[in-house]
């Protein structure tokens, strides 16, 4: 006797009739492949895509969403000219497949290469840098889009250097200090226009009090070193400088006044037992208004 495999579980009403806001999946790799007009580029990702559930829908069809993701890929192959054209392509087919859900939404998590140097040091290395895209999209309206990068540079404190100076009558602008590493995540979220991961790059990469750089020979470390000791910084101090070159640069591109900026670094303590956090949010009118206003 052949049992019937008719029944869609997923499609009975749950016991319980509460909506759930997202279903999906998390940490699918897939390598994607997109052509601009002058090379062809490739992303090797991390996948999470997501649905909205109805109350009277028991179960999203996982499947589906794992299908909507390899037809995205498949028939985006060689046509889209960059990743966020693959992922809104990846939403639109979670809709498509998924007639019950009014949301969608794909995070993809990805490594880009920057060049990261000082003036001073002569050769550009390349530096990889955790990018995050976003999209999420509500059925029948434009899709939202978020970008994050994550990076980590070089800090010296400024009040023990201002203690050590003031104690040995150093310097006051080269005493000694202790020194950490800062990691920091940025993130702006501007509707359906994406911000270019580049952008958060360049206001990250300079608020350090210098880069941290992969491969440096004794004169490099030597000028890197001084660089740093020259211009020490809080991790507030990171923020407050990333936070003001973004919402310059997201203003003078004509980015809506609603667009979100959101902050957080991380400090890696080199003479405390503990880390040292900042985090911060604000819209992009407000950020303009308080700089305006100093």
């Amino acid at each position: 006797m052949t049992r019937s495999l008719d029944r869609d579980v997923q499609n009975e009403r749950p016991s319980l009739s509460l909506a759930i806001e997202r279903i999906g999946v998390k940490g699918i790799r897939r390598r994607i492949e997109a052509q601009t007009s002058t090379r062809s580029l490739s992303y090797d990702v991390e996948l999470d895509a997501f649905i909205d559930l109805p109350r009277n829908q028991r179960g999203a069809h996982m499947s589906r969403i794992v299908e909507a993701i390899q037809e995205a890929i498949e028939k985006g192959r060689r046509r889209f000219g960059s990743l966020n054209e693959f992922l809104e392509a990846m939403c639109r087919m979670l809709l498509l497949k998924n007639p019950y859900a009014n949301k969608a939404g794909v995070e993809a998590r990805t490594i880009r290469y920057f060049e990261t140097h000082l003036n001073l040091i002569k050769e550009s290395i390349p530096e990889a840098v955790d990018v995050k895209l976003a999209v999420s999209m509500r059925r029948g309206r434009e899709a939202e889009w978020t970008t994050g990068i994550t990076m980590e540079g070089l800090t010296v404190c400024p009040c023990a250097q201002a203690v050590y100076s003031s104690l040995e009558e150093a310097d006051p602008n080269g005493g000694l200090s202790h020194t950490q590493r800062t990691r920091v995540t940025v993130e702006a979220k501007a509707g359906d226009n994406p911000v270019p991961a580049e952008w958060l790059v360049e206001a990250t990469a300079t608020a350090f009090s210098a880069p941290i750089i992969s491969l440096l020979k004794r004169r490099q470390e030597y000028e890197l070193i001084k660089a740093a000791f020259k211009n020490p910084m809080f991790v507030e101090d990171v923020v407050r400088h990333i936070l003001s070159r973004l919402a310059t640069k997201l203003s003078g591109e004509g980015f809506p006044p609603e667009t979100q900026i959101m902050i957080e670094a991380e400090s890696y303590e080199s003479v405390h037992p503990f880390n040292a956090h900042v985090s911060t949010g604000a819209t992009l009118s407000r950020v303009i208004d308080e700089l305006a206003s100093k």
